[in-house]
């Protein structure tokens, strides 16, 4: 009975192994023999063996090289992990487990952060000076759109005013970090904006005579809307409203009316007799 019970174990291992041995190297093609036998035609590409975050120094652990289509590998690509770690090259952006590493995703030399890598063709960046209020209270982080807007007091000569100036303005960095990844909010006293060179020169001309904020727009939204100067009347919700005029000091002259003349006090006449007053003498009418 033992005996059977033992025969009987050593088989279910054995079909067991075999199940394993079949399902892996014989119901579960290789991919390369699927590809070649479908008309895929492979290369090798590098991609990220882990996580890699921003400003994270490339090495050789965190890289792997797998198979990809070679019809749809973008430009920008590695074949060798050598190649990839060329120039000691950082992570401009957070890249994801077992996603291809390009060339837009990696700086320059000396562990150095390009910004110029993430301007667009005939594009400038201008840092905008903000603070709590004119940031959105720290919220725009890199990646985000906004509008730029110019507040100006032009003292006696009108009354202040608020125009727009620039809608849909790519934020490359806020302060100095330029990661796209960012997820905390942080109050900065910058904030670098992609920008035409036109408008570079609205924005220089814009920070010696006002006060620049910035509006946080949606990320899809590619609208433009065409706004007109807003002046102190224009401060309301759309409802008739009635200004008032400060009231102002009355600076007319006052006529002065003359009156009768004053009465004059009655005259008095002194007399002296042999040199010494006479108190007997009574006032002249």
């Amino acid at each position: 009975m033992r005996r059977s019970s033992l025969l009987m174990l050593a088989a279910a291992i054995a079909l067991g192994l075999l199940a394993v041995f079949l399902a892996r190297f014989v119901l579960t093609p290789d991919p390369r023999q699927v590809a070649a036998s479908s008309g895929v035609v492979t290369v090798p590409a590098v991609v990220a063996a882990e996580p890699i975050a921003f400003g994270e120094k490339l090495e050789t652990q965190k890289l792997k090289v797998v198979r990809w289509p070679a019809e749809g590998l973008p430009q920008g690509s590695f074949q060798r992990i050598p190649d990839a770690m060329a120039g000691d090259a950082v992570a401009l952006r957070a890249i994801a487990a077992n996603e291809l590493v390009l060339s837009s995703a990696l700086s320059g030399k000396e562990n150095r952060l390009s910004a110029s890598k993430l301007l667009g063709p005939d594009m400038r960046a201008v840092a905008v000076p903000i603070g709590e209020t004119a940031g959105v209270a720290g919220f725009i982080v890199p990646g985000d759109r906004v509008d730029v807007y110019v507040t100006r007091d032009p003292g006696e000569s009108g009354l202040p005013y608020s125009d727009q100036l620039i809608q849909g303005a790519r934020v490359l960095a806020v302060g100095q970090d330029n990661n796209v990844g960012k997820e905390k909010p942080e109050v900065v006293r910058t904030a670098t904006i992609e920008v035409s060179p036109q408008q570079a020169q609205k924005i220089a001309l814009a920070q010696t005579v006002g006060t620049l904020s910035l509006s946080l727009r949606n990320l899809i939204d590619n609208t433009r809307i065409p706004l007109q100067t807003v002046q102190l009347y224009d401060l309301n919700d759309g409802t008739v409203t009635r200004i008032l005029p400060r009231p102002r000091p009355d600076t007319t002259p006052v006529a002065v009316v003359a009156g009768p003349p004053a009465p004059r006090p009655p005259a008095r006449m002194e007399i002296y007799r042999a040199g010494r007053k006479d108190e007997t003498g009574e006032a002249v009418q």
